[in-house]
């Protein structure tokens, strides 16, 4: 073995070198651009904002040398895409943007996209920017947004590309465009100006983050992340400090040159006032007194009235929520315009226009989103309608518009699409984004109805038939609807006299093991057996249910009667190792009830909790919060089996996948129906065989109906499956006489 000796002076100064490496600062090249109050480069001095004061707040911890690189956006995009430069401030995420570069996972701040207007400019919606000249900051994405926008709803227009957005609004009041387009942050602080006029126009909500190049080690981002994500968990930190500093800070410019002048003036022809009220004061001060006591007093009372009265109306016809004009607001304009219409040939549409599945965002995220998504869906449907279209808010999840001023129902086509088309682009609630759309039905005047109550009642009428044609669709009333609505009302009535009735009955079709062809459980099926029309199957009745809410109390009587009817053939001895399936709706999961239902039924019937599966659509992701989450988790505990019904047809998501508590996966049988033929269809179900198997849970595949799908599924692992090759759902009796054998002898 050798040593190696160093002498002790230069071990000494082997030492002094390596703690002097340890502390030489990392050198970091920020890019900076011109967009205050986020960063901001004035002039002679070292760039400001919130972006800066947050990267100079990590440095000073992180032992960072920062050098800044000030050039202009689009340049700065292409420096970080060469390696120029380390980090760039103050860029908005998007997911074309995320290929070239990395992102910061914190945001700094969240951001969105406003129109402003020359005040001669006619611009109050979108469609209202066709043909003029927009100012636009280039490589902005809420500028590539907007032109995009501008194609979507047929309005193009002439950009006008500068490099900053103080450039933007210096080009709408120099009037060389007719509209500028800046982000939020920026307008608050300078779109202060005589010569400037906010639009109704609002668009593309982003995010702000930091970025650095794709090959780039992510050692600063992470840093950055780990100090962005403490500073804003304490609300007295410097980054909150920086937001009061520079969103609270009083515009340079608000107010206009000559306002100085104008004070200066005024307070002399003050000054005069008093020396010639002085002169007067001795001959007229009891009279004049009196009078202007009796004046002011009058005034104030005339205030004092006009004040309550706009209150009074602003309550009687305007929504508080989203400040649209209420139900009152609207029947007052649709009388006003009716009657205005009277002896002439003018045409008017009514739209009536429902958001859908908003009970699915109440129950959740909490009603406290929903309202926060109403009102952002309030302004981006007032931003896409004409300036003499009327909208109000009807109530709930239901708004209305009175489209005048048309032709043809092309004219009201239009004004609909763009509806639709405004709520594609997800609304962020908070950090998530939700995903809307609406059922619009619309009648016309005078060919449809002359009344209002007769037009809203069709345009009513309409709106649900668009509905059950799928939903995020318009639909024109028919004369044919009303007789169909009347149908589904009656339909309701029937359905709770055959609850009452005892006219509901369940039949059973058999779950088999493929490989052994053994009957291992069995799933209940609701059927009406109607006096009228006979044997009536789910798929004529279920839907109206979901919509009047009578799915719960459907649910319970199949849950009960199911496992009442299982318990009896386990006491004969035909069905000791079975499990009974039972479909289950999303309702029933409100205020815990399903729970609750399940706990009482087990222990009315005497049935062991094993022996019961729930079988859950993938819809309960929609739903998914703290409730649902443990309602499944106590339904688990307590033994009972959960399948995830349709897999592969709904919302699924491998991490919910991964943290629920399902025991089985059921694969639609949309997708068993085209086994071995279609290669897509094969993929998605050895795929979903994989996944199962990954994470250990077992499948049951549906709507088996020949040989070769039986075999297929076989051969590639799947336990179990149900259809018609097998059996038909059976009545009691029947099914009852088939356990005798245990098996299915038809397959394999």
């Amino acid at each position: 073995m050798y040593r190696i000796i160093f002498p002790a002076g230069l071990f000494w100064l082997l030492l002094c070198s390596i703690a002097w490496a340890a502390s030489d600062p990392t050198s970091v090249r920020v890019g900076v651009f011109d967009n205050p109050p986020i960063v901001g480069i004035p002039a002679g001095a070292a760039p400001e904002g919130i972006a800066v004061d947050v990267i100079r707040w990590v440095a000073e911890r992180e032992n960072w040398q920062v050098t800044y690189v000030s050039d202009s956006f689009d340049k700065l995009v292409a420096r970080l895409d060469k390696g120029e430069i380390d980090v760039l401030v103050g860029i908005a995420y998007s997911d074309k943007r995320a290929q070239r570069f990395q992102f910061s996972q914190q945001s700094l701040i969240g951001n969105w996209g406003m129109v402003f207007r020359h005040p001669k400019a006619r611009i109050d919606s979108l469609p209202d920017l066709k043909g003029k000249r927009v100012a636009l900051m280039r490589s902005s994405t809420h500028s590539q947004a907007l032109v995009q926008l501008s194609k979507q709803f047929h309005a193009p227009f002439t950009p006008v590309y500068v490099d900053t957005y103080g450039q933007v609004l210096d080009a709408v009041v120099e009037g060389r465009a007719d509209a500028g387009a800046v982000n939020r942050v920026f307008a608050a602080l300078h779109a202060h100006q005589p010569d400037l006029a906010i639009t109704s126009i609002v668009f593309n909500p982003i995010f702000v983050h930091y970025a650095a190049p794709k090959q780039a080690s992510p050692v600063l981002l992470q840093a950055l992340d780990r100090h962005l994500a403490a500073l804003k968990a304490d609300t007295g930190s410097a980054y909150y400090d920086s937001l009061r500093t520079w969103l609270e800070a009083a515009p340079a410019g608000r107010y206009p040159v000559w306002l100085p002048w104008a004070a200066a003036s005024a307070a002399g022809l003050l000054v005069l006032a008093l020396a010639i009220a002085g002169l007067l004061r001795h001959q007229v001060r009891r009279q004049t007194g009196e009078l202007q006591r009796r004046a002011d007093q009058l005034q104030s009372e005339i205030e004092q009235r006009e004040t309550a009265q706009a209150h009074l109306n602003q309550l009687a016809y305007f929504d508080a929520l989203t400040q649209l004009p209420n139900r009152e607001g609207f029947n007052a304009a649709l009388n006003q315009s009716l009657d205005a219409m009277q002896g002439t040939d003018e045409r008017l549409a009514l739209l009536f226009v429902d958001i859908d599945r908003l009970k699915n965002i109440n129950d959740g995220l909490g009603h406290g989103a929903g309202d926060l998504l109403l009102q952002q869906i309030a302004v981006r449907l007032q931003s896409v309608l004409r300036t003499h279209d009327h909208l109000s808010r009807f109530g709930g999840d239901e708004f209305v518009v009175i489209v005048s001023d048309i032709s043809d129902p092309s004219d009201v086509e239009r004004v609909a699409t763009r509806l639709l088309h405004c709520l594609e682009m997800p609304i962020t609630v908070g950090s998530t984004p939700i995903y809307s759309s609406a059922s619009i039905g619309i009648a016309l005047y005078p060919d449809d109805a002359r009344s209002s109550e007769a037009l809203l009642k069709h345009a009513d009428t309409a709106m649900y038939q668009a509905k059950e044609l799928g939903r995020n669709r318009f639909q024109f009333y028919q004369a044919n609807q009303t007789a169909r609505a009347v149908e589904r009302l009656t339909l309701d009535t029937r359905l709770r006299q055959a609850l009452d009735r005892d006219e509901l009955i369940l039949h059973y079709q058999p779950v088999v093991a493929l490989a052994s062809q053994r009957i291992v459980g069995c799933e209940a099926l609701l059927r009406w057996d109607d006096p009228e029309r006979g044997l009536v199957m789910p798929g004529a009745f279920i839907q109206a249910a979901e919509d009047s809410g009578l799915i719960v109390q459907l649910g319970e009587w199949v849950l009960e009667a199911g496992c009442a009817q299982l318990r009896d053939w386990q006491k004969q001895g035909k069905a000791n190792s079975m499990t009974l399936a039972v479909n289950v709706s999303t309702r029933q999961f409100e205020g815990r009830r399903l729970v609750k239902s399940v706990e009482q039924v087990l222990s009315r019937t005497g049935l062991a909790a094993e022996c019961l599966e729930l079988e859950i659509t993938e819809n309960v992701m929609l739903i998914m919060n703290d409730e649902v989450r443990c309602s499944l988790d106590s339904l688990r505990a307590m033994g009972v089996r959960l399948s995830l019904d349709d897999f592969g047809t709904g919302y699924s998501s491998l991490s919910y996948l991964r943290q629920l508590p399902f025991h089985t996966l059921k694969i639609d049988q949309s997708f068993v129906s085209k086994l071995p033929g279609e290669k897509g269809d094969t993929q998605i179900v050895t795929t979903i065989l994989a996944l199962a198997k990954g994470f250990e849970l077992e499948v049951i595949a549906e709507g088996i109906e020949t040989q070769v799908q039986y075999d297929f599924l076989r051969e590639h692992g799947c336990e179990f499956g149900q259809g018609y090759l097998m059996s038909r759902p059976q009545a009691a009796d029947q099914f009852v006489a088939m356990l005798g054998t245990g098996r299915i002898p038809s397959a394999g």
